[in-house]
């Protein structure tokens, strides 16, 4: 129970960041911001430091930020203000969207963090399985998608950790249709199975009907790290837009798409099982949720920040801003597009894991 306490903390961080990335673009450029609060009301406790805020708030899944005049020129009343602090409705559309890029751009930066901070502690190389094939002798066995082989063996013949891929599948091809024995690692917990390979397994499937390959990551140098942190911080925000451009796409022709969907309780299992695996395999998966909800909040959808920014668009081409109703109108619809969203996936995620 305390591990998933640590986790939603840990996500609850990262939208912590986004909106923080609001908030220093604000501040960057002297908008005025009434409340930067972590977590959401009721309010526990406050401080304001000039004209802002500081909260902490009684459910700590995430925070808030409050800038005036966010909301349109209504809001809009004389700023008796030495600092010179101004509202986000009075400043340009291309500042206006920069402090709506903000979080996204947050996002970004704490996912290249955290993948640079992965590359400098470096994960120890182990053979991993991919896949396993149904009803093949893996699979009977209870080999899993995940697991670790820390040692194979047969009589007096054993392969210790860590286990190069081509030694495995020389080991297993010698074996013939002799038992061997294999100790997997799943979380913290170590597993001995036995099982037989196949000596003419159907094409495709290999002997054992199982998928593997190295997992592992070699440390680094500080300034190399950032590097190649960089490097794969641009990789993965280019699979996760072509996974997305790919879910979007296809979502009304094959709604079964839908399944592969997860919310809040699916990632905190997730989470759970990275962490299970070590701490820098739990870092690598926060890396990715960070590029996620950055890309996520990038799509030009009511209600999140790539909508708005398009809001700003149709400002520029008519000269004229969306009235307020009309743009609370289209958010408050997209909240309740989104909400039914993560009622769908969390049932879905219920059923799945529990």
């Amino acid at each position: 129970m305390l591990e998933i306490i640590l986790i939603i903390i840990a996500l609850s961080v990262l939208i912590i960041a986004h909106e923080a990335g609001h908030f220093f673009s604000a501040k960057f450029f002297r908008v005025r911001v009434d409340e930067f609060g972590i977590g959401f009301p009721p309010r526990v406790f406050g401080k304001k430091i000039g004209k802002t805020l500081y909260s902490i708030n009684a459910l700590p899944l995430g925070g808030f930020v409050k800038i005036f005049g966010e909301h349109g020129p209504s809001e809009d009343t004389p700023l008796d203000d030495k600092e010179g602090e101004v509202s986000f409705s009075s400043i340009s559309l291309s500042r206006r969207a920069v402090i709506l890029l903000g979080g996204i751009i947050m996002n970004i930066i704490v996912g290249w963090m955290l993948l640079s901070a992965v590359l400098m502690i470096g994960i120890p190389f182990h053979l991993g399985v991919n896949e396993i094939v149904e009803n093949s002798p893996a699979a009977s066995a209870g080999i899993s998608p995940g697991d670790f082989i820390l040692e194979i063996s047969r009589g007096s013949d054993i392969l210790y950790d860590p286990i190069s891929p081509e030694d495995f599948k020389e080991f297993i091809a010698a074996s013939g249709e002799n038992e061997v024995n294999i100790v997997i690692q799943r979380g913290e917990e170590e597993i001995s199975v036995s099982l037989q390979g196949r000596v003419n397994p159907p094409e495709g499937e290999g002997s054992l009907g199982v998928s593997i390959s190295m997992f592992g990551v070699p440390r680094e140098g500080f300034f190399s790290a950032l590097v190649h942190g960089a490097r794969e911080t641009a990789d993965a925000l280019g699979t996760i837009v072509k996974g997305f451009y790919h879910l979007l796409s296809n979502i009304f022709s094959s709604p079964e798409i839908a399944k592969d969907l997860s919310g809040p309780v699916g990632i905190v299992m997730i989470a759970k099982w990275a962490g299970d695996m070590g701490f820098v395999f739990f870092l690598q998966l926060m890396a990715l949720i960070s590029l996620n909800l950055a890309i996520f909040n990038l799509i030009p959808f009511p209600a999140l920040d790539g909508g708005r920014v398009v809001l700003l668009l149709v400002e520029w081409i008519t000269r004229s801003p969306v009235s307020d109703r009309v743009q609370t109108a289209i958010n408050a619809g997209g909240l309740l597009l989104l909400l039914a969203l993560m009622i769908f996936v969390t049932i879905q995620d219920v059923g799945r894991f529990f």
